[in-house]
């Protein structure tokens, strides 16, 4: 629900470390009113979005070490992993105010769900499919983003 916010003052801060300027440049169409409807400007915004999600979810910490994102902490802290982002997954007007219409799927694997919650819990670990490690920018530090086993 913070990822809007999270990345539009990531937009703004002249020192953005989590979203390059290209990618900064066609986010700007988020900005524009029914930019979800056109599928040109949802081309435009697709990677880049999806990509400031990942990255996100995974490498914006709160002075805890901790995801910024409450849900994403209540589902990792009880051992899920962060399995999939879904572009324009939800295009409610909340889902679009919220998260730009982002929404994330995380999976309870009753293997791993101990496992998952230790790293969370005594590292500070975000599990996260192989699918979702490859979308994160990777210029910024591997720590604290763990593979799915």
């Amino acid at each position: 629900p913070g990822f809007a916010g999270w990345l539009e003052a990531e937009r703004r801060d002249g020192e953005a470390q989590f979203v390059p300027p290209e990618e900064q440049e066609a986010l700007a169409t988020l900005a524009e009113p029914g930019w979800q409807a056109d599928p040109g400007r949802t081309e435009t915004v697709r990677r880049p979005l999806v990509r400031a999600a990942a990255t996100y979810l995974t490498r914006a910490k709160n002075g805890r070490g901790r995801p910024l994102d409450p849900v994403a902490r209540f589902h990792l802290g009880n051992g899920a992993r962060l399995e999939r982002l879904n572009f324009l997954g939800d295009t409610s007007a909340k889902g679009l105010r919220q998260s730009h219409g982002v929404m994330v799927n995380y999976c309870y694997d009753l293997d791993e769900i101990e496992r998952n919650h230790e790293a969370y819990a005594e590292k500070g670990e975000v599990i996260a499919s192989s699918a979702v490690r490859k979308l994160v920018r990777s210029d910024l530090p591997a720590r604290d983003l763990a593979p799915a086993t």
